[in-house]
């Protein structure tokens, strides 16, 4: 398992975070437990869930939505979607009181009510969720993430967010300087300071320091787990381009899991596409393991210690 972490190549700046992306099935918490478990080893280690399905708790037993020490050096915490949707909603509502003040005089639980279900709630979620781990006390934090098409929109994210920033800006310093050139032309107090555009300033200073601290290789790293199936490989290439192109960081370490023996591999016909794989993963140019199916479900912490010698990486 050292040689895994060794890929990774994790700084000490607190704290490093480590994402773990795939396919749902390809086995990411079992990756995510095992690579919590040996960074716990070099410092203070949280290992946070995003997994709408909650599979930590299978694996370690964890109850609750507090980070909980499971063994020395490693903290536990799966997400609750339902309580961080409500928490994201209400600041969405003071947000509108503050730049539409004339919504309080209609009933603002209708557009709490929108911005709950809005399409993308979720994503805004799980970005909320990694801009505070890179503020926690942690040496290193991993992230057992969603699947893919859900991460990847999550990622996107800030560079949307700044753009519709930058447009809800100029639109307001034409306000605000419209208004300023009213007053002083009815010879009125000018009111100089503007709350809606500070906290506007604000949230795009909030925004692009995430987006940097994703692009950044010192703050941040990315590993991908796949397994040898067309989905899932298809996933990896998806997920690699937009990593590399999009985000500007480049993956650390590619994983592929579930590898059946040869011997195996040929009765079930699936040799050629099992060999075709691991030699694209070797075409990347960046450091990648390949796991050995343990022949059954990981259902236990047992299942995965027994998993951990059954990584080679190259």
């Amino acid at each position: 398992m050292r040689d895994l972490v060794d890929a990774l190549k994790p700084m000490s700046c607190c704290p490093h975070v480590v994402l773990v992306l795939g396919k749902g099935g390809v086995g990411k918490t079992t990756i995510s437990i095992a690579l919590a478990r040996s960074l716990s080893r070099l410092g203070r280690t949280l290992l946070l869930s995003l997994d709408p399905a909650r599979h930590l708790a299978k694996y370690l037993g964890v109850a609750g939505e507090d980070p909980a020490e499971v063994s020395e050096g490693l903290y536990v915490q799966q997400i609750s979607v339902e309580r961080e949707v409500e928490a994201v909603t209400s600041k969405y509502a003071e947000l509108l009181r503050e730049l539409m003040p004339s919504l309080s005089v209609y009933n603002l639980d209708s557009v709490t009510d929108v911005v709950r279900y809005t399409p993308g709630v979720e994503e805004e979620v799980f970005l909320r969720a990694l801009s505070r781990v890179f503020r926690s006390s942690y040496s290193y934090v991993v992230v057992d993430t969603p699947p893919t098409g859900v991460t990847l929109r999550t990622l996107a994210l800030p560079n949307l967010y700044l753009a519709w920033l930058d447009k809800l800006i100029e639109i307001r310093e034409r306000i605000v300087s419209l208004r300023y050139v009213i007053a002083r032309t009815l010879r009125r107090e000018v009111e100089l300071r503007d709350k809606a555009l500070e906290r506007l300033y604000e949230m795009r200073k909030e925004f692009q320091q995430l987006r940097d601290l994703l692009a950044s290789h010192e703050r941040t790293s990315y590993a991908i787990v796949a397994t040898p199936e067309p989905l899932p490989m298809y996933e990896l290439r998806e997920s690699f381009s937009f990593l590399t192109q999009r985000i500007r960081n480049k993956p650390k370490l590619l994983v592929l899991n579930k590898v059946l023996p040869d011997s195996v591999a040929r009765e079930l016909g699936v040799l050629e596409f099992q060999r075709s794989s691991l030699e694209e993963l070797a075409s990347y140019g960046v450091r990648y393991a390949v796991v050995e199916h343990l022949g059954r479900a990981t259902e236990s912490l047992a299942d995965i210690e027994e998993l951990e010698g059954r990584i080679k990486v190259f």
